[in-house]
C-alpha cells in the first residue's frame, strides 16, 4: 500500500535495495508476509520509501478482537491518558479529511509520518507526567 502510494513498482524498490534478478519476487514475498525483513532491511526500506521504520513493522489488528486488545494493552503499557491522547489527534485528522479541509493523499501522508510527529508531541506534553 505505501510503495504503492509513492509510486514505486516492486522491481524498482527492489532494485535500489539490491536485489538484482529476485527484485520484484523478494518485494512481493515481503508484501505478502512469506518472508519478513531483517530489521536493518526494514529501516533501507522505510527511508527509500520515506516512512518512519515503526510504520513498516507495526503490528496490526485486523480484526476488531484483535484492534481492541492492541487497545487493552496500550492501555496497560503506555497509559490511558496517552491513548485518549491519541484518538483525540486522529479524530481531529479524521475530522479534517471528511470536511475536505485535507486530502485523502494528506490524511494518508499524516499516517505514514505520525510516529515521527509524535515524539515531537508527545514527549512535550508528557515529561512531567507518567501514567503506569
Amino acid at each position: 500500500m505505501i510503495r504503492r502510494f509513492r509510486g514505486v513498482t516492486q522491481k524498482k524498490l527492489g532494485e535500489d535495495l539490491g536485489f538484482g534478478s529476485a527484485s520484484e519476487i523478494r518485494i512481493s514475498q515481503y508484501e505478502s508476509n512469506s518472508r519478513h525483513p531483517k530489521s536493518e532491511m526494514i529501516v533501507r526500506i522505510a527511508e527509500m520509501l520515506d516512512v518512519n521504520p515503526a510504520t513498516l513493522d507495526a503490528p496490526v489488528g485486523r480484526s476488531v478482537e484483535e484492534f481492541m486488545q492492541s487497545l487493552f494493552w496500550a492501555e496497560e503499557f503506555i497509559g490511558s491518558a496517552v491513548v485518549r491522547e491519541c484518538f483525540k489527534e486522529w479524530s481531529n485528522m479524521r475530522a479534517k479529511l471528511e470536511c475536505g479541509e485535507i486530502s485523502k493523499a494528506e490524511y494518508f501522508e499524516w499516517k505514514l509520518k505520525w510516529t515521527e510527529l509524535a515524539k515531537m508531541s508527545f514527549s512535550a506534553r508528557n515529561e512531567s507526567h507518567v501514567e503506569y
